[in-house]
């Protein structure tokens, strides 16, 4: 297992910039909430509705509202990565000022809108809102001596499997630009086309650092329409836009720290950047029902996604040598900064769809308490280009990914024009459990509180969300499946203020 694990961590490396199975996962998970009451009841709001952020969960909800408002809301995101590699622990903050929710509520009156006991159509709503899905930013930083294998190491094997010639290697790959920084060489006693590290067999010392920041976010601009049928059934429809930003930089630097009069690499740097942008279309259409004043039972249903994404990236490498260093040939070796040209790709992803079972107990002058329970199947995930199918990747999707329970709690308690309020979510891992030795660390416990005022004209709401989650990376990977891998133990805050406004 240990082996599948390293081989299955490759997919969640910062080294190689390609189209693959993270990247379907990454664009298909969401985040809780989009208003700060939202956030502060930990997005369980399936059942509850008279809130922006029902257009992202059940619109059904809306139809809740009795008037017209207007909401914005900011946030203040922090990401604090505690990073162990080759024994060591280094931390890293991320910042970020967002913009998370931006909504109008249109109430329009139906017939039977001032009736006590309706017989129709009490009220419709449209809906008009941003709300943001997932942030992306984060920062890592790692350092650390190796005394068991080099990057060098893991591009000799790679280039090897290739099996090509080193000028008929891809010019936009890392095997190729290894190859022409002299940090890897052609394996002279091989027969066939294969590759070494510029070590050769001396022993390796090394030390190895890295830095990886990336940011951006998801982003759903929708449109809502809902009913209210008589206080007993509400029904939504949300038609979708959605935006996906995201980049990432990344620097790898190594050292060699061995004495003595070996001459080969003195130093060598990888650097990358990756800029993805795309937008795609979704729709959600959502019930809420009422028997009673005080019980309520929602469902709604999202839609798959379908992204056009496209990436560009750039890898540079450079390395620097001792003075008098000689490659396989007897040929001094030069100090080289190998770039490729900037790549562009275009390609789709396919989310999977969403269900949303929801359960509300109200009372008006107390109250509520609610619970979501979201079901995704992580294995319907995919990925397609005109120009490639991507069929091991999407093998690796449905074998590796399983379908998840995201459960979402919250409550408010009221006490005349103050509100109070405390959440908890739990999102679980996506990948199936023989991949890692203990998926527990990969799940995203969220915890949250807040705190609001609502009169007949305004309303002020603070949310605070901490969440924390365990992930792995590797900066490269070795056919033994001895490269090593980082822990990166993730604890995020978010500061949530929202100001709402009657238009009526």
């Amino acid at each position: 297992m240990k082996n599948l694990l390293l081989i299955f961590l490759v997919l969640l490396i910062f080294p190689v910039f390609s189209q693959n199975e993270v990247d379907a996962i990454r664009y298909s998970q969401e985040n809780i909430g989009s208003t700060a009451r939202s956030f502060a009841v930990a997005g369980a709001f399936g059942a509850v509705g008279a809130d922006p952020s029902c257009a992202a969960i059940n619109p059904a909800g809306l139809a809740k509202y009795r008037s017209s408002k207007l909401y914005i809301s900011t946030a203040f995101f922090n990401a604090k990565n505690s990073t162990t590699y080759l024994g060591n622990t280094l931390t890293a903050n991320k910042f970020n000022f967002n913009l998370p929710n931006i909504g109008l509520i249109v109430n329009i009156s139906g017939e039977d809108y001032t009736a006590k006991k309706p017989k129709g159509f009490v009220n419709f709503v449209v809906g008009f809102n941003v709300n943001r899905l997932n942030n992306f930013h984060k920062k890592t930083m790692t350092d650390g001596v190796n005394t068991l294998n080099s990057i060098t190491q893991g591009w000799a094997e790679s280039a090897t499997k290739q099996g090509y010639a080193p000028n008929d290697l891809s010019a936009y790959s890392l095997d190729y630009l290894a190859w022409k920084s002299y940090a890897i060489d052609p394996d002279t006693a091989s027969s066939v086309p294969a590759y070494k590290s510029a070590y050769g067999n001396t022993p390796i010392k090394v030390n190895q650092s890295a830095a990886n920041q990336s940011r951006g976010a998801m982003n759903d601009y929708n449109v809502s329409f809902a009913a209210n049928y008589r206080h007993l059934i509400q029904g939504g429809i949300s038609l979708g836009f959605k935006s996906v930003r995201y980049l990432e930089t990344n620097s790898f630097i190594e050292t060699d720290l061995k004495t003595g009069n070996i001459k080969d690499i003195r130093t060598l740097s990888l650097d990358q950047s990756l800029r993805t942008s795309g937008r795609g279309l979704n729709a959600k259409i959502g019930f809420i029902v009422s028997p009673s004043e005080f019980f309520r039972f929602g469902y709604s249903y999202h839609s798959p996604t379908v992204y056009n994404l496209t990436d560009s990236y750039t890898y540079t490498i450079n390395t620097v040598f001792d003075y008098g260093a000689k490659d396989v040939l007897g040929d001094s070796r030069i100090n080289t900064i190998a770039t490729t040209f900037p790549t562009v790709y275009k390609y789709k992803i396919t989310t999977p769809a969403r269900q949303v079972f929801s359960v509300a107990m109200m009372n008006k002058e107390i109250g509520f308490v609610s619970i979501d329970m979201e079901f995704v199947n992580y294995a319907g995930a995919s990925l397609y280009a005109k120009d490639y199918k991507f069929i091991p990747e999407n093998t690796n999707i449905s074998k590796n990914y399983i379908s998840v329970m995201n459960l979402r709690i919250g409550g408010e308690l009221i006490q005349d024009q103050y509100r109070i309020r405390a959440g908890y979510a739990r999102y679980p891992s996506p990948y199936k459990s023989n991949l890692f030795p203990d998926l527990k660390t990969l799940v995203n416990n969220v915890y949250t509180l807040g705190f609001g005022i609502k009169t007949d004209n305004y309303s002020f709401d603070l949310a605070y969300v901490n969440s924390g989650y365990t992930d792995y990376y590797t900066p490269y990977t070795l056919n033994n499946g001895k490269a090593p891998v980082a822990t990166n133990s993730v604890r995020t805050t978010n500061v949530v203020i929202t100001a709402g406004f009657n238009i009526d």
